[in-house]
C-alpha cells in the first residue's frame, strides 16, 4: 500500500460526505442526509452553497450547463440562488426511502441509486432519468445499497457498487438487467466510484480505511491507505486526489473522520 500526505479540506466533519465531482477549476460534494453541498478550490474554503429539505445525493453538471442532483427520492435542477426545482420523481416514500449515488450516462440520462434510509433491507434500486422525456424508469431493484454508477471510457460498460453485499457489478446501457460480478471485495463494502483520464476505476471501500484502484478489466491495481475510517467516495482531478468521508455511525471518531481529504496524485500512486 502507498502512504500520502492526505490533508483535510473540509472545514468540519459530515455526518455523510459524498458525492464527490468535478468543478471547472475544483470541486463540490455534498453531506448527504443532511441535504448540504459544498464547492472547494485549491487554496480556499469550501462553500456551503446549497442547503435542501430533504437527502442530496450528488450534483453534476448536464449538457446544456444546468446542475442536476438527485435529492429526495428524485432529480432536481440546483438554481444558483441555492433554491431547486424538482424535474421527476421515483413515487417512493420519503418516510422510508431516499436516493444515493448516481452520474451521468453517455447518452445523457441520469443513472442513480435509492435505497431504504438506513440500509438494513434489501430494497434498493437503480432507475434512469430521461431529461428529454422527463420520464422515471426503474432498472434493477433487489441491490440493498447501490453505489456509483460509473461509466467506462468504451461508452457502454457500467459499473454498480453492490455495497453491503461486498461486491462491484458490470453491465451495460443496453441491458442493464444483465450482470455480471466485476470485482469481489470480501467482507468489505465498496462505496462510492471514479474513473480517472487514464481509465483506472477508484473505489473507496467504506469501513477499510482505503481506496482499490482497478483496471478496466477488474484487477486490482493498488490499495491505497486513507486516515479515515469509512471513506465514501473519491474524485482524481488534475495532480490531486480528493476522498469525502463518514462520521456517521461512529462511537469514537478519529480527527479526520467525516472530512473531505486530498493528496497529490503522485504521492497516492507512489
Amino acid at each position: 500500500m502507498k502512504n500520502a500526505n492526505w490533508t483535510p479540506v473540509s472545514t468540519h466533519a459530515h455526518e455523510l460526505g459524498e458525492g464527490l465531482r468535478r468543478t471547472a477549476d475544483g470541486a463540490r460534494w455534498v453531506d448527504l442526509v443532511r441535504g448540504e453541498m459544498y464547492v472547494w478550490f485549491p487554496g480556499r474554503s469550501p462553500s456551503l452553497t446549497h442547503s435542501l429539505d430533504r437527502p442530496l445525493g450528488f450534483a453534476e453538471e448536464d449538457r446544456t450547463g444546468r446542475l442536476i442532483a438527485a435529492a429526495g427520492t428524485g432529480v432536481v435542477e440546483l438554481l444558483p440562488d441555492g433554491g431547486a426545482v424538482q424535474l421527476a420523481d421515483t413515487g417512493l416514500d420519503p418516510e422510508r426511502y431516499r436516493i444515493n449515488d448516481g452520474a451521468f450516462a453517455p447518452d445523457g440520462s441520469l443513472w442513480f441509486g435509492t435505497m431504504v434510509h438506513d440500509g438494513s433491507e434489501p430494497d434498493g434500486a437503480v432507475w434512469r432519468w430521461d431529461p428529454e422525456s422527463g420520464g422515471v424508469v426503474r432498472l434493477r431493484s433487489g441491490i440493498p445499497i447501490p453505489n456509483g454508477p460509473v461509466f467506462l471510457p468504451d461508452g457502454h460498460s457500467v459499473l454498480i457498487s453492490d455495497t453491503d453485499r461486498g461486491r462491484i457489478l458490470r453491465t451495460t446501457t443496453a441491458d442493464p438487467g444483465s450482470v455480471e460480478e466485476f470485482a469481489r471485495v470480501p467482507e468489505e463494502n465498496p462505496d462510492g466510484m471514479h474513473v480517472d483520464p487514464d481509465g483506472r476505476i477508484w473505489s473507496a471501500v467504506w469501513g477499510a480505511s482505503r481506496l482499490d484502484v482497478y483496471s478496466e478489466d477488474g484487477e486490482r491495481l493498488t490499495s491505497v491507505p486513507v486516515p479515515v475510517r469509512q471513506p465514501t467516495s473519491v474524485l482524481v482531478t488534475g495532480e490531486l486526489v480528493l476522498v469525502t468521508s463518514a462520521a456517521t455511525g461512529l462511537s469514537d471518531p478519529g480527527r479526520l473522520d467525516g472530512y473531505t481529504l486530498t493528496a497529490p496524485l503522485s504521492e497516492v500512486l507512489g
